[in-house]
């Protein structure tokens, strides 16, 4: 991740968590430079994501400040069982951008399954209230995608998946990693270069060990939080 992109996060963090408030001005680039160690040029960057993102302006002769709260933004909770992940994809607005049959195999890493005999590709990227905050990489298992192609471009695949009586959902897992936003990212998202992202590898398997979804997912790193009870066992049991 850009030198840039670090500081920008640190800062969105600071703001998020309240250290500076609405309305408040912040320290002038040339000490905001200093205290993260980074270049004049460096930091202008930085906080020229933030202020592209509506968290802080700049006014001319004044310095820059803190322009709006953090918004309700981390409003796509990862779920973390089958009927709470349906729930959360249920609602969302695809937008197409490509459907191809895979001229080679997804890449199925060691217990996602075995593969499929043929994949179709669909990429789009998903809409919340008009703002696009995912973009998309779907590899499902060809012969359930000529099931119903129509409704699979234009639909959420998983509560298609979910609703179709004679597949047995298998084994569901996914990855989650952090990243900068690369250039496809970014235009598709409205990120700019660099911006924080979750990189997510979610697989689906049927009852026979079939891997007959594969997806790679990169989200805003604006919108997700991942919540995981590790409370014991024993604690959920107590009246």
């Amino acid at each position: 991740m850009p030198l840039y992109a670090q500081v920008a996060n640190t800062l969105r963090g600071e703001i998020e968590a309240g250290i500076w408030s609405l309305g408040q001005q912040l320290p002038a680039i040339d000490d905001l430079a200093t205290r993260f160690n980074v270049a004049r040029a460096t930091m202008r960057q930085a906080i020229g994501i933030l202020e592209s993102e509506g968290l802080i302006k700049r006014r001319h002769g004044l310095g820059t400040f803190v322009e709006c709260e953090p918004r309700e933004q981390r409003w796509l909770p990862l779920a973390s069982d089958w009927n709470s992940f349906v729930r959360m994809v249920e609602p969302l607005q695809p937008k197409l951008i490509l459907v191809e049959s895979a001229e080679r195999q997804p890449r199925i890493l060691d217990g996602e399954g075995k593969p499929a005999t043929a994949y179709q590709h669909i990429k789009r990227v998903h809409y919340r209230d008009d703002e696009p905050f995912c973009l998309i990489d779907i590899y499902l298992a060809a012969d359930i995608y000529l099931r119903a192609p129509d409704q699979f471009r234009t639909n959420i695949v998983v509560p298609m998946l979910a609703a179709m009586p004679d597949i047995a959902i298998g084994k569901v897992h996914q990855t989650l990693t952090v990243d900068g936003a690369g250039q496809d990212a970014a235009e598709r998202l409205g990120l700019p270069l660099g911006a924080p992202v979750a990189n997510v590898r979610r697989t689906i398997g049927d009852r026979t060990g079939t891997c007959i979804y594969v997806a790679e997912i990169t989200y805003r790193g604006d919108v997700v939080s991942l919540e995981i009870d590790l409370s014991p066992a024993s604690v959920g049991a107590m009246g």
